[in-house]
């Protein structure tokens, strides 16, 4: 049951991507950056934190477990975050109809033995993204939400991306399918 609520999202979208003139490549990128500010919020059993940056902005983040110093982290600590913000994304051509930006979410229960009920919810968020600039040689992509914002540059993460990044050209859409952003490391600052 959980693996076909998990494969639920993917299934519903599938038709989206299965044009007779697309091409679809999947393309993984990894982006690292750090926030600075005051832990406002530290919830050590859903392994989340919540920091307050200079300007006042709260942000509540997941922490990976790659960051074992949670625990010891409190509300209160001037700490730096490493952060992590890693995305898929499907190649569309120009002129290619893409799917419509959104969020699609799929739950499913199933009663236990004991009378109880086990469940999960998956959520899968469409976002797409036009291409500016494709540098093969460093592993880089740099995309643009053709809705605004700013220009940003993600670095190719798997093997298979690095060798479909020749055929992504400046106009080309890509169509984010899966994005995940976690807090990777809490360092304290002094």
């Amino acid at each position: 049951m959980i693996a076909i609520v998990l494969a639920s999202p993917a299934l519903a979208y599938g038709h989206a991507f299965a044009q007779v003139d697309q091409a679809t490549v999947g393309i993984q990128t990894t982006t690292r950056y750090s926030l600075e500010g005051r832990i406002a919020a530290v919830d050590t059993n859903a392994r989340t934190v919540t920091i307050t940056s200079a300007d006042g902005t709260n942000r509540m983040l997941n922490v990976s477990a790659m960051a074992a110093n949670i625990t010891s982290t409190k509300v209160g600590d001037n700490v730096v975050l490493g952060v992590e913000d890693t995305r898929t994304f499907v190649l569309s051509k120009p002129g290619v109809a893409t799917p419509a930006p959104g969020t699609a979410s799929v739950t499913g229960a199933v009663e236990t033995s004991q009378g109880g009920a086990a469940g999960a919810r998956v959520s899968q968020s469409i976002a797409n993204w036009v291409v500016v600039r494709v540098d093969p040689a460093a592993n880089t992509i740099t995309l643009v939400n053709p809705g605004g914002g700013e220009v940003r540059t993600y670095d190719v993460t798997t093997d298979i991306g690095r060798q479909q990044l020749p055929r992504v050209k400046p106009g080309d859409s890509l169509t984010e399918i899966n994005s995940r952003l976690v807090v990777a490391s809490i360092t304290p600052k002094s």
